[in-house]
């Protein structure tokens, strides 16, 4: 999450949003929030096992919580690019999405 906070700005050039979401109470979220210092969106208390079931998410069973899993949508609300990790690393780095929000807009135009 810290990784995309320092690249918001360049989100918000593109018109592109972000949010995140946490198996974590109000107060826990609102910790990660504050010590990060985000200023995107950060939904909490989502419910681990349905969002797995849902996405394909990988869920640890005897912790309760989800694997860092990161999607990519259009406009549209279509989903471009999804990246599910299974362990402590595998996931989308801002640098990349932002690369990819600029391939897909540069295609926009050529169509």
């Amino acid at each position: 999450m810290a990784d995309f906070q320092k690249h918001v700005k360049e989100f918000e050039k593109r018109d592109a949003h972000l949010l995140a979401a946490s198996v974590d109470s109000q107060k826990v979220a609102m910790q990660t929030v504050n010590s990060l210092e985000l200023t995107y969106p950060v939904a909490y208390g989502i419910h681990a096992k349905e969002i797995s079931h849902i996405t394909g998410a990988f869920y640890k069973e005897e912790k309760g919580f989800l694997h860092a899993t990161g999607f990519l949508l259009n406009r549209n609300g279509t989903v471009m690019v999804a990246c599910y990790s299974s362990g402590a690393i595998g996931r989308l780095t801002a640098k990349d999405c932002l690369k990819l929000i600029d391939h897909l807009q540069s295609q926009d135009e050529q169509s």
